[in-house]
């Protein structure tokens, strides 16, 4: 590929902000030395910093899981000049294959909603995430969506309604400043980028939603019953 595609994740942070990026890969690279580097294509991009040597270099900080195939850019007290084209990438002595490419950009305004860039949480577990906002919102509707954009992204639940989905509620407390999204029994499917949004009488923008990342870590276990059956367990 070497070029943002469709694929791309677009992730908007504050000013003065952090975010951290998880960049999965497969099993064969595993034990390759991990890169994220900057430009607007893969084949030009200049590294930032490494898994093998410079994990840090000022505010941006790596760290590989090869348990879970994933590692993590961590990018902290964003400006402007930090916006652009990012690359997860995979190699050997170099960079040789990109993962992913994302696109950062630096908001000035200010957030309706804030919550932290990213959680992990076990397969088949529950998670609860608090989203809070500001004193001005305090009787506005809230409301958990998903997709890599925010533009796009898929309305789960409403503090107005539903108020729950399946697996998925969401309750407000207004005396806090701080609305709770709850998601159980979560599976590896539900892996991927979340959205805290507070409605308003205007058209969406960047700043009425804050991204989040949820990990689903665990492997499927394959094991056999007495009776031959196969099944597939929580390992």
């Amino acid at each position: 590929m070497g070029f943002p595609g469709n694929s791309s994740v677009n992730t908007d942070v504050q000013r003065g902000g952090s975010v951290t990026i998880p960049c999965h890969y497969g099993h064969q690279y595993r034990y390759h030395v991990k890169y994220w580097c900057k430009g607007y294509t893969w084949s030009h991009c200049t590294t930032t910093v490494r898994s093998n040597s410079t994990q840090s270099k000022g505010d941006v900080f790596i760290t590989d899981v090869p348990d879970q195939l994933v590692f993590y850019v961590t990018m902290r007290n964003l400006q402007e000049k930090d916006a652009g084209w990012y690359w997860c990438g995979v190699g050997t002595g170099s960079p040789q294959y990109e993962i992913s490419s994302h696109y950062i950009t630096i908001s000035t305004g200010t957030k309706k909603v804030r919550t932290e860039s990213w959680r992990s949480v076990e397969r088949g577990a529950s998670v609860t995430i608090p989203c809070r906002y500001d004193r001005q919102f305090k009787h506005q509707v809230k409301y958990w969506c998903r997709g890599k954009a925010w533009r796009y992204c898929t309305t789960m639940v409403r503090t107005a309604s539903p108020q729950s989905k399946g697996d998925v509620s969401i309750t407000d407390d207004p005396g806090k400043l701080v609305f709770n999204v709850t998601m159980r029994n979560l599976q590896k499917e539900n892996s991927g980028w979340y959205w805290c949004g507070v409605e308003t009488p205007f058209s969406r923008t960047e700043n009425d939603l804050t991204a989040l990342y949820l990990l689903v870590t665990g492997e499927e276990t394959h094991t056999t019953r007495r009776d031959g059956e196969n099944r597939w367990t929580p390992a």
